[in-house]
């Protein structure tokens, strides 16, 4: 069994609120048990600003953030999950880091679709690698805009994930397509999905960080509140089903795997 943590901050529209934000995600990170993951928000060193000049200048954060990220980890035996924008080789990136349990870099994952704010940024773009193995538990990666494109949620079922990991943003999204999102690629993925984004002051946009089984079912959703929420899940477990009516039992993933016919498309 593992312990899974997703965390939700206020999405401040004072001054400094990147600052803000920072300071209490890590106070949540500290709080991470032994032996679990806790999972961070999209631009957690660069939340709650609308400017390109405003994110660029929270850029330095990123590395002194990673640095308690890791420090975290390994005091606590625990993963820990953080995205931040940062520069890095002489590119700015959207970097999601997994820490494992000895506070090492376990994987890095870019960001592969840019929306156009990050476009106009110049944020470089992912290059395709979104699943990593840790300890025996395979991870897929995704961020905010990348929800909205199957090619990649077809790409991680590929690889049977157990996790996916969602740092999130999402501001003006409508909830009930949060919510779809977050279930579908749990269900076409047949793995968790941790999802962590920003509670915002409206009603029908934002917030919903979350924490998703395999078969779609929601199993904890912060929806508007700030704070944390935790789910004890069994990582390895599956959601079966019969193989059409009156089938034998299958995986999910290979229910929906097995029928697939791209070539029936090629050219239309």
């Amino acid at each position: 069994m593992l312990k899974v943590t997703v965390v939700q901050p206020p999405y401040f529209c004072g001054e400094n609120p990147d600052a803000k934000i920072a300071d209490f995600l890590m106070s949540q990170v500290k709080k991470v048990q032994k032996d679990s993951l806790i999972i961070l928000p999209e631009y957690s060193n660069a939340g709650g600003l609308s400017d390109a000049e405003s994110e660029l200048r929270a850029l330095p954060r990123a590395e002194e953030m990673l640095k308690q990220a890791a420090i975290t980890a390994k005091s606590n035996s625990a993963y820990v999950a953080i995205n931040v924008l940062q520069e890095r080789d002489g590119e700015i990136k959207n970097s999601t880091y997994l820490f494992n349990k000895k506070g090492e870099v376990a994987f890095v994952y870019d960001k592969i679709h840019l929306p156009p704010s990050e476009v106009a940024l110049g944020v470089e773009r992912g290059r395709g690698a979104c699943v990593c193995e840790l300890d025996g538990i395979r991870f897929g990666f995704m961020t905010c805009y990348d929800v909205y494109f199957n090619e990649q949620i077809e790409f991680i079922a590929k690889h049977k994930p157990d996790i996916v990991l969602i740092p999130g943003y999402q501001r003006g999204e409508r909830i009930d397509i949060i919510h779809a999102q977050a279930k579908l690629t749990a269900f076409r993925c047949n793995a968790f999905v941790a999802r962590s984004s920003y509670s915002m002051n409206d009603s029908e946009h934002g917030g919903c960080s979350m924490i998703v089984a395999p078969d779609g079912q929601i199993l904890q959703n912060l929806g508007k509140e700030v704070g944390s929420i935790s789910a004890e899940i069994d990582e390895k477990w599956k959601y079966m089903r019969t193989a059409g009516f009156g089938g034998g039992i299958i995986r999910n993933d290979d229910f929906i795997s097995g029928g697939l016919c791209p070539e029936a498309f090629n050219g239309q």
